[in-house]
């Protein structure tokens, strides 16, 4: 089974936004929206997260930072703002649970996350859900969501599916891996040792199927290191203008703290 990856951009791309403002609204909304553009605050460097901070980069191994795609306008990549993330996980089978969490323990040793109990405490975090088989011999996926706080302030969430079916120490794999997606990594490494390899397999052994994947590897690491270490727009505050064109507003969610 191979891992892919979905993502939606709910911010909307700033070209295609224009061109539609001028479709819809004519002149006067593509000059409102070259406004907004005016008015985008400028990229910042953020925090690094203390995993982050003490892990050094290893040159040896070499990262995969050109496979990543920048999600946000302008080219800036998308991290998160604020730490411990919150990270739901379905929980009606206990023990598949315990499996997940211990992919969320490996992550948390670079970027703080703590499991909460109830979905919408995760508004701003993580939620994870067992599913039925959803084709194309996929064993999970991750979806960011970015919105607009009630601050007016960038936000997201991501929301990971795991497969049913798999063994439990392939539940963990798979949640490391699309976890590893929710935290920034949104690409895949071309190299197979790699956790974040976008085409881990399933292997026959005997009468089941094995899917044998990495740990989190150096490279991981000094590529989600890079990723923190570049500006970025999450946590921001938008004009309202800009808020208006091309996002969504939850306005009932403060934003977090």
């Amino acid at each position: 089974m191979a891992w892919r990856r979905r993502h939606v951009l709910q911010l909307g791309v700033i070209a295609c936004a224009m061109l539609l403002a001028l479709a819809v609204g004519g002149v006067g909304s593509l000059a409102q929206a070259q406004r907004s553009l005016e008015e985008l605050p400028q990229p910042v460097r953020l925090k690094l997260p203390p995993g982050l901070a003490r892990y050094t980069y290893d040159k040896s191994a070499g990262d995969y930072f050109e496979e990543i795609e920048p999600l946000l306008p302008g080219g800036a990549y998308a991290q998160w703002a604020f730490y411990p993330v919150p990270v739901y996980i379905q929980g009606d089978h206990p023990q598949w649970k315990t499996f997940v969490e211990q992919a969320v323990k490996e992550w948390s040793a670079y970027i703080p996350m703590r499991v909460v109990a109830k979905e919408e405490e995760a508004l701003y975090g993580m939620s994870i859900y067992r599913v039925p088989g959803i084709g194309d011999g996929i064993a999970g996926a991750a979806r960011p969501e970015f919105f607009f706080a009630a601050d007016g302030s960038l936000q997201q969430r991501v929301r990971i599916v795991i497969v049913e079916g798999q063994g439990l120490a392939e539940v963990t794999a798979v949640a490391r891996h699309e976890i590893g997606h929710g935290l920034g990594l949104w690409g895949h490494s071309p190299n197979p040792r790699d956790l974040m390899y976008g085409g881990h397999h399933a292997e026959a052994t005997g009468n089941r199927r094995l899917l044998r994947v990495p740990t989190i590897t150096k490279r991981d690491l000094n590529t989600l290191k890079r990723v923190y270490e570049q500006p970025t727009l999450m946590g921001q505050v938008f004009p309202e203008s800009y808020r208006r064109l091309f996002g969504q507003v939850r306005e009932e969610i403060p934003a977090p703290g």
